[in-house]
């Protein structure tokens, strides 16, 4: 298990790194006389309510220098806020509380379980712009009360820290760290593909459960080089820790310590469409054991008239084992349609990723949401999800359904409710095996929107 001594040392080393890093940045750099801090792009309903756990982010071609700096907990990029909860580059993005109801059961009939939760989350963002750099902290806390209790040990974290350094008029480097802590079981997440029209991203959330609790911890730094006004070469290397509070099983395992690099080469073909091409090699060390996966792959993005976005990348992954090389596709790609009062998106995405669980296998994964909007105040909302690994010797696999209701009682205020009902099928150790049911109502608030948004 996790014990509260080794979950709060890794908190004191998470928030230590984000203090140090913004002060020697502070130090470093002056701060540029009246330039305006950018600040949060939240999403209007409940885009921006609930999800604690690792992700799998289908990004777009972005024309400019400098990086922009990713949203956490959705998708799209952090833009300027009109907060009217702020204290300089601090304030208070979206704050939500819902009552939830959830209800499962095994397969094999050996095992239920029915709960009542209170719960309240909140963003706080932190978003200054220096001379040559941008510091942005996203804070998304949940206090959640289950069936009379609080959930103790900070239950429910999830932080960014990013700092984009603009070195030069060519080259600039982000570097990123996010941490993300909870309770598999009781995340209570309802919005599991997260869209953006306005970038055209989308952000596939992880909805597998597990009895025990999830921890996450990655470190990226991008250099991005601008070899000409339209081509970008992107230097990435990164490392993920991640662990679970059960024990391995056959085929899973609770500890992965990730090591990778990825090198990418983007050419924009007009101000809406771009190519790339894309290497990466990532090794993952487990215990007793290790992997390395090496991915070709080439890409493609663009936005049309009439509220069309595509962006994919296809290629193929080298795998190499304890037991031999094996060679399979992979990829990723989205598409989002805007109507005029109503969204649509999907996304999918073949490879090997950390999602809620800790194997060697490839996945596959598809979403589709809709959206629309009916009248000046309700909206309604749907999507389904399927999930699988493609080499089934542990046999996971997950499916949910979902749908959701809101109801703006005013400009920023609103009431939303939704039902999730979740299979899966795992080995009810590391991953829950059966169905999973639960309603949540509640209340939420969202500041204005920019007017250019």
């Amino acid at each position: 298990m996790i014990t509260s001594r080794r979950f709060s040392t890794w908190v004191l080393i998470h928030l230590f790194s984000a203090v140090t890093l913004c002060c020697c940045l502070v130090s470093a750099q002056e701060p540029t006389p009246q330039a305006p801090p950018p600040d949060t792009n939240n999403q209007a309903n409940s885009d921006q309510s609930s999800d604690d756990s690792e992700s799998i982010e289908h990004p777009v071609a972005v024309v400019s220098t400098a990086p922009p700096i990713r949203q956490t907990t959705s998708a799209g990029f952090l833009m300027p806020s009109i907060s009217p909860l702020r204290w300089g580059p601090l304030y208070v993005g979206y704050a939500q509380f819902s009552q939830i109801f959830d209800q499962g059961s095994s397969f094999n009939g050996q095992g239920s379980f029915q709960n009542a939760a209170s719960q309240f989350l909140t963003a706080i963002v932190f978003d200054k712009q220096f001379r040559k750099a941008r510091v942005a902290v996203q804070y998304v806390p949940r206090l959640t009360v289950l069936n009379g209790q609080v959930l103790g040990d900070f239950v429910n974290q999830d932080t960014g820290v990013s700092v984009v350094f603009q070195l030069t008029p060519r080259l600039s480097f982000n570097l990123s760290d996010h941490f993300v802590y909870y309770k598999s079981k009781d995340a209570f997440a309802d919005i599991f593909l997260s869209s953006d029209p306005g970038s055209g991203s989308t952000l596939q959330r992880d909805f597998i459960q597990a009895p025990g609790s999830w921890l996450t911890e990655s470190i990226t730094g991008a250099f991005t080089y601008a070899l000409s006004v339209r081509t970008r070469i992107a230097i990435t290397p990164d490392y993920i820790y991640a662990t679970t509070s059960t024990q391995a099983t056959p085929g899973l395992f609770s500890t992965v310590n990730e090591y990778g690099i990825s090198v990418s080469v983007t050419h924009d073909l007009t101000s809406r469409s771009s190519v790339s091409v894309l290497y990466s090699d990532q090794t993952d060390l487990f215990a007793g054991g290790s992997s390395d996966f090496q991915t070709f792959q080439g890409g493609y993005s663009r936005s049309f008239n009439g509220g069309w976005s595509l962006s994919g990348n296809f290629g193929v992954t080298a795998s190499s084992y304890q037991t031999g090389r094996t060679w399979s596709e992979s990829g990723s790609g989205s598409a989002i349609k805007r109507f005029k009062r109503s969204t649509a998106s999907i996304a999918y995405f073949r490879g090997h990723i950390l999602s809620g669980y800790i194997s060697k296998q490839f996945s596959d994964r598809i979403d589709a949401s809709y959206r629309q909007y009916v009248g000046r105040r309700w909206t309604l909302g749907g999507g389904v999800g399927y999930l699988r690994d493609v080499v089934t010797a542990n046999g996971i696999w997950g499916k949910y359904g979902e749908g959701q209701v809101g109801f703006g009682l005013t400009s920023t205020v609103s009431l939303f409710g939704s039902y999730v009902h979740v299979w899966q099928k795992g080995d009810n150790t590391i991953v829950f095996s059966g169905t999973t049911n639960y309603l949540r109502c509640g209340v939420q608030w969202v500041p204005h929107q920019p007017a250019h948004r």
